[in-house]
């Protein structure tokens, strides 16, 4: 069916007036429609002393911010969230055209306050929530980040709790300093893996070789070079504004006493912040038998990180794609999984470095149809958001999964880049969270 456009003599204000409810002849206000907006999709993250940097709490601190929140929000940097129009995913925090429209009219207008008694509706609430903590586990001393006008990637080991086996159902992290914790993830590596005690080995000399707590890391918790491929897991991932994730429900992470945590945190060392050490948590949510067991688990072509993914310099649109039944793969990563009778699919997260331009993930039917996953024209290495699907997609025998990514190393100090862990390197891995059916 062909949408149809409004007539062209349907001004813009009128548009936006019967978007917000205001009259046309007065336009938008920060107490009538801005504020709402700004509340519902902004504060988690643009609060004093959060990972926001300045605060948008308040019609002065707004006012004072008002042409780079337009400038923001129409390009749709903010707030981050790069999938495109496709699937219905849970906890979608982005602005609708109309909403962009709204607020960029309001700042071209000089931004009128309006009345405080006339207040806007607010927006419904997206945001996902943990329902209840039964673990938490935590840096064992505070950490002081490296630098002052960049980036520290740090690592720290944790050794889950030596009790009988259990299931993750959910997951939170809490940072002890929200001004400088840009993200955290989590990893899993089992005591079952496939290299024995030496990854623990190493993990631990990781850790003696540096001062402090933890130890650098970057695209993943393989340490500072990314020479050993661990055989891991990815748990969770956190941003700020988030309230912690249940995992669709009836599914959970098996995880077995002798494992190991690895707590990844991102670092914006470019804070103000005047407080300069962290000392941020993880709390799980667990639960002893679960009717679907779940895992995240990764696809990739094999041949990547053992013969290379060459991007040469100069080259701006650069693409790799890996096509096929997933199965043999997960099972290998995830001895626990058995797959046979197919998987469902409930999230996908993306995973690039700094080249990365943007994605695509779909399953490919064996009739010739495409049930769609995942979009990104766009990418952003500081934003890898886990995107949630609404309605689980079932992948069956006779199906494959097909990912692309894209990259630009048309920079001016671009050079020629291969696959790997570090910041001069690059990666293409879709992580998908599954459930046996």
């Amino acid at each position: 069916m062909t949408r149809q456009r409004f007539p062209l003599l349907v001004s813009l204000s009128l548009v936006l007036a019967l978007v917000s409810g205001c009259d046309p002849a007065d336009g938008p206000t920060w107490h009538g429609d801005i504020q709402p907006i700004i509340e519902g999709r902004c504060i988690g993250c643009h609060v004093e002393g959060g990972a926001g940097l300045f605060s948008l709490e308040d019609y002065e601190s707004v006012l004072a911010w008002k042409d780079a929140v337009a400038t923001a929000v129409s390009s749709g940097s903010m707030p981050p969230w790069f999938a495109l129009e496709g699937p219905d995913y849970e906890y979608d925090w982005s602005l609708t055209e109309a909403q962009k429209e709204l607020i960029v009219s309001w700042v071209q207008a000089g931004a009128p306050e309006g009345d405080p008694s006339q207040p806007g509706a607010p927006l419904p609430d997206v945001a996902s929530s943990l329902s209840r903590v039964d673990l938490e586990l935590g840096m064992s001393e505070s950490y002081r980040p490296m630098g002052d006008a960049g980036d520290d990637y740090r690592c720290f080991p944790m050794q889950w709790p030596e009790t009988e086996s259990t299931h993750i159902t959910g997951f939170n992290a809490l940072p002890g300093n929200p001004a400088l914790v840009h993200h955290v993830a989590a990893f899993l590596i089992p005591a079952d893996n496939l290299m024995g005690s030496a990854v623990f080995d190493e993990i631990q000399a990781w850790d003696d070789a540096e001062e402090g707590p933890g130890y650098t890391c970057f695209g993943g918790p393989s340490g500072p070079t990314g020479d050993l491929q661990l055989p891991i897991q990815q748990l969770a991932q956190w941003v700020p504004g988030n309230r912690g994730l249940d995992l669709p429900q009836g599914t959970g992470i098996y995880v077995e006493p002798g494992s190991w945590v690895v707590m990844q945190v991102h670092y914006n060392t470019a804070s103000p912040a005047t407080e300069r050490t962290d000392q941020t948590r993880l709390q799980f949510r667990l639960d002893k038998e679960v009717d679907h067991r779940g895992a995240f688990a990764p696809w990739l072509n094999a041949l990547w990180p053992l013969s290379g993914m060459e991007i040469p310099a100069g080259t701006s649109d650069a693409s790799f794609t890996q096509e096929g039944d997933p199965r043999d793969f997960f099972e290998l990563l995830n001895p626990s999984l058995e797959l046979e009778a197919g998987f469902h699919i409930h999230s996908a997260m993306m995973h690039m470095h700094r080249l990365g331009a943007g994605a695509e993930l779909y399953v490919q039917r064996a009739d010739g149809s495409r049930r769609p996953l995942l979009s990104m024209s766009d990418w952003d290495f500081n934003w890898q958001l886990n995107y949630q699907l609404q309605e689980a997609v079932f992948f069956e025998e006779g199906d494959s999964l097909s990912l692309t990514c894209r990259f630009d190393n048309s920079g001016d100090d671009a050079v020629t880049t291969d696959w790997g862990e570090g910041t001069d390197d690059e990666m293409c891995v879709a992580n998908l969270y599954i459930s046996l059916p």
